[in-house]
């Protein structure tokens, strides 16, 4: 046998014992990806120990959020090209060491600007982190069911933290809260050893515009751009839900609550993609998008407690089936995994760009924030059916 031939043969090795991979290897993997941006699900508990420990002006909590965001972005972008280079089971580890000691550091500086760096640096390896546990995911017996599983964690999470911070702001001192993210840090580093061998994500071929040919194809860069539109409909109206809720009747405290709450509804969401990724496929991926924008213009009717709180769990429960399929439609078009490291890139743009534009679109009244996320939605669903559409009359051709 040929050095060539047993490099290939080792490889196709590695590749279907991946893919004999088992519920638990998802758990893993779900985790380690988690530790990146696990501030995100408890962002208001961050918020307030920022503003009450650290004694930040609400404008300077909000950069030092930012930072980690911006990061995070940056991360993502520089994982396109460091993703099929770096040995993947060291780089993780790396990376949550790095976050580890930013977590910490961060208990111990009180200093607005070195505070603003470290944050950005945590923010910089948690997207690296998150997009390159996304390519591993790409290999994964079933990527539908590996996403799923995230999105179950991620809901899961957020709606506990965003529901339990008001109750527990008080009683967080020592910027314990910083503390909690690196002992997760801790779990997950400890948890990278039992994942079993993945190829290194990336291309196999040495040719650069031969690889990028490969992969970066037409259906790839209309779900790209599918998940683009989603993710900035669902912040942009995430990110002003509490205040809709004031226009509709609603008191704020009781629209922080049913947002909190209401995001467990992302659980059963994210378990039932799964159920349905195993029964039809990704026949649902399109009519999801599309449900899960209708559900957004159901906010305009909750005048009612109960008709919000029907509205809003509406919205995370339809958005929580649609995520994991749009980003798990990526690896269809590249198992090497870049394909799901853009559209994790993707999803992180749209995140940014959804509240800045709700911002003008809000100001105009709340129903033209309302009704422009739900046409954002359709025209993702309209994309990703267009880009299914376009992969199958490739494949028969």
């Amino acid at each position: 046998m040929t050095e060539q031939s047993s490099a290939t043969a080792s490889l196709n090795a590695a590749s279907t014992t991946v893919r004999r991979g088992t519920f638990s290897v998802d758990i893993i993997l779900a985790l380690v990806a988690m530790a990146g941006p696990l501030y995100v699900d408890i962002m208001p508990a961050i918020i307030a120990t920022l503003r009450s420990e650290y004694c930040l002006r609400p404008d300077q909590a909000g950069f030092v959020a930012g930072a980690n965001g911006y990061g995070s972005m940056l991360g993502a972008l520089l994982a396109l090209f460091l993703v099929s280079r770096v040995p993947w089971r060291a780089f993780l580890i790396g990376l949550l060491a790095t976050l580890i000691v930013a977590d910490l550091a961060t208990m111990a500086v009180y200093d607005y600007y070195w505070m603003l760096s470290i944050r950005f640096i945590h923010g910089l390896a948690g997207g690296l982190l998150a997009s390159v546990a996304y390519a591993l995911m790409s290999q994964t017996a079933d990527t539908r069911r590996s996403f799923g599983v995230l999105f179950v964690f991620h809901f899961g999470f957020g709606g506990i933290g965003i529901a339990m911070s008001s109750f527990f702001a008080g009683k967080m001192h020592s910027g314990i809260v910083f503390g909690i993210l690196a002992a997760f840090g801790m779990i997950a580093a400890v948890i990278v050893p039992l994942l079993p061998q993945f190829r290194q994500p990336g291309p196999s071929s040495r040719s650069r515009s031969a690889a990028l040919t490969e992969w970066l194809t037409l259906p790839l860069i209309l779900k790209v751009c599918g998940i683009f539109l989603f993710q900035a409909a669902n912040l942009g109206l995430g990110a002003f839900m509490i205040g809709i809720a004031a226009d509709l009747g609603q008191s704020r405290a009781f629209a922080g609550l049913v947002v909190g709450l209401g995001l467990t509804a992302g659980i059963p969401g994210s378990l039932l993609m799964i159920l349905l990724s195993r029964k039809l496929g990704w026949r649902p991926v399109a009519p999801a998008l599309l449900i899960a924008g209708v559900a957004k213009t159901l906010v305009l009717v909750g005048t009612t407690p109960a008709a919000f709180a029907l509205s809003v769990s509406s919205i995370y429960f339809t958005m929580a089936v649609a995520l994991p399929y749009v980003l798990a439609a990526c690896a269809t078009d590249d198992k090497g995994g870049r394909g799901t490291v853009l559209g994790g890139l993707a999803s992180k743009l749209g995140l940014a760009c959804g509240p800045v534009a709700a911002g003008f679109l809000y100001a105009q009244g709340s129903s033209h924030l309302v009704v422009t996320a739900g046409l954002a939605s359709a025209m993702a669903a309209a994309v990703f059916a267009f880009s299914f559409r376009l992969a199958d009359t490739r494949g028969n051709n």
